[in-house]
């Protein structure tokens, strides 16, 4: 609350306020979340009808026995469960409580825009921008807010109609090299291997594209939620390794405004 009273003071964005006081007051949602909150389902019981991946992965349940090096992963038999698995993430948010609350929207939007104001002066509004593991598409929404009229998601299971999130995978991009000015994801640690996924998001940006990561910094103290497929011992080794990767850090900041459980650094592109 006291990153909400201290930038509503400033006049900029307003359609960006307008619309997180919407998110904030609306009764059952407002925009696509409304449509997401009707499919909440009273006759689900997570423990009877989930998913039968879902009996085997779960918080501490699923996951390889030793780490490889400083990494732990799930122990998936095959890519298809990964995806089986990622997808059951908002398939049972939806019939559990028809997804993030508006509090909860109303966080996010808060938290992307801490992030993305940053860019301005660094793309122009025509940029192409991806955001990766979109879900319901608030990052994309609060890009859209803020000028960046380019910019789309992709997720596993976007959900129904989703007008800003395609379907897609962001392990497997499917977009010619250097199509993209920014590429941005929330979803390191969700990823199937942690090298290819780095390698893929460098092979898709510009040559003078940025990337823009939060990763999650509790991460180092356990194995991670239910849907988590990576978990890491230091954060700081991931930003090692990107640094390795591309040109230039452009800025990196322990998330305090929002709980200090999120290190977002945003990188240039090696030239």
């Amino acid at each position: 609350m006291a990153y909400l009273r201290h930038t509503l003071i400033r006049p900029v964005h307003p359609g960006f306020w307008f619309k997180t006081a919407m998110h904030l007051i609306t009764p059952g949602g407002f925009g696509y979340i409304r449509k997401l909150r009707r499919m909440q389902d009273a006759a689900y019981n997570h423990e009877r009808d989930k998913h039968e991946v879902r009996k085997k992965h779960h918080g501490e349940g699923g996951w390889k026995s030793e780490k490889d090096g400083d990494v732990l992963k799930r122990d998936y038999a095959t890519y298809e469960e990964y995806l089986t698995h990622q997808k059951q993430k908002l398939d049972e948010m939806l019939k559990m409580k028809g997804g993030f609350s508006n509090w909860d929207i109303c966080e996010y939007r808060l938290k992307f825009y801490s992030r993305f104001k940053h860019l301005q002066g660094l793309l122009p509004k025509d940029a192409k921008i991806l955001c990766c593991g979109a879900r319901q598409g608030t990052e994309v929404e609060v890009l859209h807010d803020l000028g960046f009229r380019n910019a789309y998601g992709i997720d596993l299971n976007p959900g129904p109609d989703n007008r800003i999130v395609r379907q897609g995978d962001f392990m497997n991009i499917d977009l010619p090299e250097g199509s993209l000015d920014l590429l941005y994801t929330n979803c390191v640690d969700h990823a199937f291997d942690l090298e290819k996924m780095m390698g893929e998001h460098a092979r898709v940006l510009k040559a003078s594209g940025f990337l823009l990561y939060d990763m999650g910094i509790n991460m180092e103290e356990g194995k991670g939620g239910p849907f988590e497929a990576v978990s890491w011992d230091r954060t700081e080794d991931l930003v090692v390794n990107l640094l390795g990767r591309f040109h230039k850090l452009i800025r990196s900041e322990r998330d305090e405004q929002f709980g200090g459980q999120w290190l977002w650094v945003l990188l240039q592109n090696k030239k």
